[in-house]
Parts: C-alpha cells; structure tokens; sequence
C-alpha cells in the first residue's frame, strides 16, 4: 500500500512539479529529464572546530531517466545555469529519495556558468 502511494506521488510530482532540465553524465551524451528541484543543508565541522555550511541545489530524477547511478562530476543545466554533481561535506553525491528507490536524489553546485 505504501509503494503504491509513493508511485502515485512520484506521478503527481511529474505531472505538477518536475521541470525539464539537461543532464550529461561524465564523457556521456546529454540528455534531457524531469526533476523536481530541491535543496538540502549539510553542516560539517573541519579540523580546528569550525562549522561550516553547505546548501546544495538538489534534483529529485525518478530512476527511470538515468541508466546509471549519477556520479560527482555529472552536469546539470536548469534556468541556463550548470550545476556540478557533488560530494558535499563527505556525504554521497546522490540519495535515494524514499524507501523504494523510486528516484535518486541528486546533490549538486552551481558552478557559475
């Protein structure tokens, strides 16, 4: 009961929020996906106790879109900007983003293009 209520939410997502965006896996070919953009705060300490605070843009891509699993270093374009696929704070570059892998939650930076 509950995948069949994530598969009807991930639909309703695709249908009122996702939005078209570009994705080029590293030394692959561009292709264009429907995300739903996010964001998530990740806080770190460094060495000498120093807190610091990392915001990512975050692309929510049902599985479906991407063949393989993203991979730091992948690129996204959305609103004409590039976003660059990223490790934040020592934590993976992508998340599952529910309980049945239905869509990857994909981490990434603006890289000022």
């Amino acid at each position: 009961m509950v995948k069949s209520a994530i598969e009807h939410m991930r639909a309703m997502q695709a249908r009122c929020l996702a939005v078209d965006a570009g994705y080029t896996a590293s030394g692959g070919e561009a292709r264009t996906i429907r995300a739903v953009v996010g964001r998530t705060v990740f806080r770190a300490m460094d060495v000498d106790g120093v807190w610091t605070r990392i915001e990512t843009r975050d692309f929510i891509v049902p599985k479906e879109y991407l063949p393989l699993e993203p991979q730091a270093g992948d690129e996204i374009e959305f609103l004409g900007r590039t976003y660059e696929v990223l490790s934040p704070a020592g934590e993976p570059c992508w998340r599952w983003s529910d309980a049945f892998h239905t869509a990857y939650r994909i981490h990434a930076k603006n890289t000022g293009g």
